[in-house]
């Protein structure tokens, strides 16, 4: 395991930062990038090496000024994450679906300048909406990406996606650790990083 120090610098420098959570809760694996440094080179990286779905944590102050709502909940699992309305940037893309098409909307995302009608709905990006207590409240992966960013002292709108291993399962254990000495990574916990920000 890596010091949350580490992982602060990495997230602020544009490099990825894995998070792990509790064995107990889901006990799985998410790679975090800052969204103010995707490119289509790393977001392609997400989806070739690390597979799952690519989604982007935010706060909810950035979702209220951007008019992204929650979309609904029906029949959820426990510790669900709050997914929004999926968007993609109006301008510069294309389908919005490739590695740089995501890229732009994520960059877009975590724009100050940015503004609702800068986003075509339904769209390819995935917002989380992270709890306002963060990990005081619930103790996910959307929470533990916007507590690091905060520490970090970046725009807390993180990329996200779950690790997989080469078979297609979730990846945990050996096989993270595996994965970030592999990739040059820091990896933490949600269970210290929340110990840390209390």
């Amino acid at each position: 395991m890596s010091t949350i120090q580490e992982a602060v610098e990495a997230l602020k420098d544009g490099r990825f930062v894995a998070l792990e959570d509790h064995p107990e809760r889901e006990n799985e694996a998410d790679v975090l990038l800052a969204a103010e440094h995707a490119t289509g080179e790393k977001i392609n990286f997400m989806a070739k090496h690390v597979r799952g779905l690519i989604t982007v944590a935010v706060a909810e102050p950035i979702l209220r000024r951007l008019d992204i709502p929650l979309l609904p909940q029906r029949y959820t699992i426990a510790n669900a994450p709050r997914f929004t309305e999926p968007v993609d940037a109006v301008r510069g893309s294309t389908t919005g679906a490739s590695a740089y098409d995501r890229a732009l909307t994520l960059r877009l995302l975590a724009d100050p300048q940015s503004r609702p009608e800068d986003f075509s709905r339904p769209g390819h990006i995935f917002p989380l909406a992270a709890m306002p207590g963060l990990l005081r409240e619930r103790r996910g992966h959307t929470e533990g990406a916007i507590a690091l960013a905060e520490l970090a002292g970046i725009t807390p709108v993180v990329a996200i996606c779950e690790l997989m291993n080469d078979e297609g399962h979730m990846a945990r254990g050996e096989d993270v650790r595996r994965f970030v000495r592999e990739h040059g990574m820091p990896l933490i916990s949600v269970t210290e990083l929340a110990e840390h920000t209390a």
